[in-house]
This record gives C-alpha cells, structure tokens and sequence, in this order.
C-alpha cells in the first residue's frame, strides 16, 4: 500500500520515487545487427520475424512490471513524458525500444482493474527542482543531461536525478488529488 512517482528514462526504464529502478532491457538495440544482417542477405522471413519475436518480448516485459507496480501501489504517478515528440529526434530508436506508451497504458487499465489511483502530471522541471526544499536550481538544458548527480544550492541536499525528478512527479500526483 505504498504511493509511487515514476519517471521515465532511456537508460532505465522507469525511476521510482521510493530509489528502484526498473532497467530497460533495450530488445531492438541488442538484436539491432542480426535485424540488419538478415536484410542485407536478403532472408525476408528472417527480417521480418526477428522484428515481431522481439515486440512480444517488450509487450511481455511491460505486463509483467506493470502488473508488479499496480499490485504493489495503492497511487502511482507517471510524468506526462510525450514519447511521439521524441520518435521525431535521433533518439527515436531508443524511445520506440523502452516502449513508454505502453507501459503507461498498461499501467492505466491495470490500476483501473484494481482500483488503484493513476495520475499522469506535468514533468516540466521535475529534475532541476529540489525534491527537499522546491528550489529550481539543478542541471538545465541538454548540457545538463549528463549530470546525474547534483546539490542543491538551498538546502545542499544531493540528488540523483532521476529520484529526484521521481519524488517530484509523486509530489504533483498528490497535490492534483487535494485539487479534486
């Protein structure tokens, strides 16, 4: 009976409020060479099966965290990451590969299911606020990306990014609960 922020990521699949993270197993990166290497030799069954054998495991994978989360929680909130704004970049295999929007659909309809509250909320700013005191203050723009640690010029809490961004989005999802 616990209350969850996840934040969605690339590197790990999603950062949880409470410090877990759930890693992406990157299917597609992994088989990326054998996919290529069946086209050039011009094995067409091959192509086009490896691809499909490799969505079922993403779409089994997803359920099963999914599943784990919604059993576990009695509130999860998820950032409103938007994952078609980003298949438009040179990060659209990886974006495609953590397959966000399934996750965060699954999440839904499985927190429906077992009426668990699901809330998506706004992530803007949720990494470079300070989860302890709410100063903006941390890592800003893409230079900032690499930076995964950092200290908060306030209150010189340290903070992982992502759990950061997490607690964040966890602290949105209960203030949009005391709104309604």
């Amino acid at each position: 009976t616990k209350h969850l922020g996840i934040d969605l990521g690339l590197k790990t699949l999603a950062t949880c409020s409470d410090g877990s993270k759930i890693e992406a197993p990157r299917w597609y990166r992994n088989q990326q060479r054998r996919i290529a290497e069946h086209q050039r030799k011009k094995r067409s069954r091959q192509a086009r099966h490896l691809p499909a054998k490799i969505a079922n495991r993403r779409k089994d994978f997803l359920h099963k965290e999914s599943d784990r989360l919604t059993k576990e929680c009695e509130l999860i909130v998820v950032g409103d990451m938007r994952s078609s704004k980003l298949t438009k970049t040179n990060m659209a295999k990886s974006v495609n590969d953590a397959g966000w929007a399934t996750f965060k659909h699954l999440l839904e309809y499985k927190a429906m299911a077992r009426k668990v509250v699901y809330r998506e909320v706004s992530e803007r700013l949720s990494t470079q606020t300070c989860s302890h005191c709410g100063a903006v203050g941390g890592p800003k723009g893409r230079e900032g990306l690499g930076i995964r640690e950092w200290v908060c010029a306030e209150c010189a809490a340290v903070h992982d990014r992502d759990v950061n961004a997490a607690l964040n989005i966890l602290r949105l999802g209960h203030q949009s609960l005391i709104l309604k």
